[in-house]
C-alpha cells in the first residue's frame, strides 16, 4: 500500500493554478466517459449517490467516506504534477513522492468538498458554466487544456470540485474572529549561546531592552509587532510570550535559528493583520482536515 503523509500546509501544483481561487489543479473525483452530454447537461459526479451503480465499477486509487477517487484520474494527476515539476526546473522529480503528494491532495480536496456539501452548498450546472465562461475571457482554455491533457468535461467537473473546496475553506476562514488577544513583541536574537548570555547579563544589569535589541539587530531592533496565538513559527517563543507579563522579558530560548530573549511590550484584543489572518486561516484549515481525517473512513487502494 502507498504510505500517505498528510501534507496540508501548501498546495501541490502552483504552476497549474490559474482558476482564480483554486488551491490545486486536480482531476474531478469522477470523470465522464466519451460520448456523454456537454458540461451544461452533466450532473455532479463527486457524490457517490448521484451515479447509478454499475456491474463493473471503475478501479479506484482511494475511497473517502464511500466516495471513490478513480485510479485513472489519479494517474493523470500524477502525470500533470511531474509535468509541472519539469516546467519549474525539477527535471528528475521523485515518482514515489509525487504519487504520495498527489494522492494526499486529492483526498483532502474530497474531504473539503464533502464538508461543503454537508453544509448545504451545491453549484448548479449554470453556475459552474458561468465561472468557466469567466475564465475563458482571460485564458485560452483550449490551448491550456491541450497542454495539460484535460477534456472540457474534465475541466468542468474539476472546476465544480474546486468551487466546493473554496467554499469550505472560506467557511473555515469565516469562523476565525475579527479580533483576538495579541501581544506586542520585541526580541534579542543571538546566533551563539555566548552572545545570548551576554545580552541577558546586560538586561539583568539594567540596560534598556531596546538598546540590547538594536545591538543585535540594527535594522529593526528585533521588533516583531503584534502577534496572535498560532502566528509565530517557533511555538516555544509564542508559549513564553503569552505567559509573560507586560513589560517583562524571557530567559534565553533556544531554537533552530538561534537564541532568543523576548520582551512583551503590550497585550490587547486587536483586529488581525492581513498576514496574521492568512496564517491563522492556513492553520484552521490544517486543523479542520486533521479532525476530519480522524473521523473519516479513508481506504488507500493503490500500491
Amino acid at each position: 500500500m502507498l504510505a500517505v503523509k498528510w501534507i496540508t500546509k501548501k498546495p501541490i501544483i502552483g504552476l497549474l493554478i490559474f482558476l482564480f481561487f483554486l488551491t490545486a489543479c486536480t482531476q474531478p473525483v469522477e470523470t465522464l466517459p466519451e460520448g456523454e452530454p456537454n458540461p451544461s447537461q452533466v450532473l455532479p459526479t463527486i457524490t457517490p449517490t448521484v451515479a447509478e451503480p454499475t456491474a463493473t465499477p471503475q478501479p479506484a486509487a482511494a475511497v473517502v467516506n464511500g466516495e471513490r477517487i478513480p485510479l485513472d484520474a489519479f494517474e493523470r494527476e500524477v502525470e500533470r504534477y511531474l509535468l509541472a515539476q519539469n516546467a519549474l526546473g525539477n527535471q528528475n522529480p521523485d515518482l514515489d513522492h509525487a504519487r504520495e503528494t498527489v494522492l494526499n491532495d486529492l483526498v483532502e480536496q474530497v474531504l473539503l468538498a464533502q464538508g461543503a456539501r454537508e453544509a448545504g452548498t451545491e453549484f448548479s450546472e449554470a453556475e459552474v458554466q458561468a465561472r468557466l465562461d469567466e475564465l475563458a475571457e482571460d485564458v485560452d482554455l483550449e490551448t491550456w487544456m491541450a497542454a495539460w491533457g484535460y477534456t472540457r468535461d474534465e475541466l468542468f467537473e474539476n472546476l465544480r470540485l474546486q468551487m466546493l473546496v473554496a467554499d469550505q475553506r472560506q467557511r473555515i476562514a469565516d469562523a476565525i474572529p475579527e479580533a483576538v488577544e495579541q501581544v506586542e513583541l520585541q526580541q534579542v536574537l543571538a546566533f551563539t549561546e555566548e552572545g545570548a548570555s551576554r545580552a541577558l547579563a546586560n538586561l539583568n544589569s539594567g540596560t534598556p531592552f531596546e538598546d540590547v535589541a538594536f545591538e543585535f539587530k540594527p535594522e529593526t531592533g528585533g521588533y516583531l509587532g503584534w502577534v496572535p496565538r498560532g502566528y509565530l513559527l517557533i511555538s516555544v517563543i509564542e508559549e513564553a510570550a503569552f505567559n509573560l507579563a507586560v513589560g517583562s522579558y524571557s530567559e534565553i530560548i533556544a531554537s533552530d535559528i538561534g537564541y532568543h530573549i523576548v520582551l512583551v511590550i503590550d497585550r490587547d484584543v486587536r483586529p488581525l493583520s492581513a498576514d496574521a489572518r492568512v496564517a491563522l486561516t492556513r492553520q484552521a484549515v490544517y486543523d479542520w482536515l486533521a479532525d476530519r481525517r480522524a473521523n473519516s473512513v479513508i481506504e488507500i487502494i493503490i500500491d
